[in-house]
């Protein structure tokens, strides 16, 4: 091989090591990255915490009260870390500062009612959602309305100027014969649905779970109402792309919480009307 490199021109020879350096450099870069989550991953479990990046001005998800950090979020994350057997540090640097302070080393992990940013993606991962707070369709329980097409002929309820509102104009003009009801806020949308003067009502994520609508459309139906996701607007937890393993271990504990029941009973805790 030797050899054969003396006898070719110099530029030959540059070209084939650059070549070379490159592939052994590619190689590298796909071995490397599992190899430093692993231990990254373990010098966390060896420290016997995790430092999670929090907005505490995010009510009801995540919020100072008399024991510190609480909310649902805040409920959610000492669940999550029982499970996985770690303690929680919590450490406020606000929602705009999410990123940096994951960069920084200053966090582990980002959590108050985060919203993925597909712009990020190259340099962070994100968790499975573990709320659903989009736009959602509610309607009695005795007559429920299971899906947009369900709509047909049908009156929608929804507050004035509000994101309800512009989801039922575009609505209006795909689904023949239903007709859209104003009413002066979501409370009184939801008011005349309930009264049987219109037969759904379209709701801010929130103002539908504070109803008692679940996080996810798997069990649609709650006590005297039924609900459905029509525009999905997940929170998730960030993490950085290095930290394939801790992201694991967090989706498996919280796919457990999600199976078990837990993660619905920690909302209808947090979110719904009590």
């Amino acid at each position: 091989m030797l050899r054969l490199l003396m006898r070719l021109p110099a530029w030959r020879v540059a070209v084939a090591l650059v070549g070379s350096l490159a592939i052994a450099a590619l190689l590298f870069s796909l071995i490397e990255p599992s190899v430093s989550a692993e231990e990254r991953w373990q010098a966390i479990r060896a420290r016997g915490l995790w430092r999670v990046g929090i907005d505490p001005g995010v009510y009801p998800f995540s919020f100072y009260g008399q024991q510190g950090w609480d909310g649902f979020d805040a409920e959610l994350m000492r669940e999550l870390s029982r499970r996985v057997g770690l303690e929680v540090r919590a450490v406020p640097v606000g929602y705009d500062g999410f990123y940096d302070a994951i960069i920084a080393g200053h966090v582990d992990l980002a959590m108050s009612a985060l919203v993925a940013d597909p712009a990020r993606m190259a340099d962070f991962r994100y968790s499975q959602p573990y709320a659903d707070v989009g736009l959602r369709v509610i309607s009695p329980a005795a007559s429920p309305v299971r899906a947009v097409d369900d709509l047909r002929g049908r009156c929608v309820a929804v507050a004035l100027g509000s994101e309800g509102d512009r989801a039922a104009r575009r609505l209006e003009r795909r689904v023949p014969r239903m007709t859209r009801q104003v009413a002066m806020n979501e409370d009184d949308a939801i008011a005349q649905m309930l009264a049987g003067k219109c037969d759904a009502a379209i709701v801010s994520g929130l103002r539908a779970l504070r109803e008692g609508c679940p996080l996810f459309n798997h069990r649609p139906s709650y006590k005297r109402i039924h609900c459905f996701i029509l525009q999905s607007r997940y929170y998730v937890v960030a993490f950085s792309s290095q930290d394939r393993r801790m992201a694991e271990a967090f989706d498996a504990a919280l796919s457990e919480t999600a199976t078990d029941g837990t993660l619905e009973r920690i909302a209808q805790r947090w979110l719904a009307e009590r």
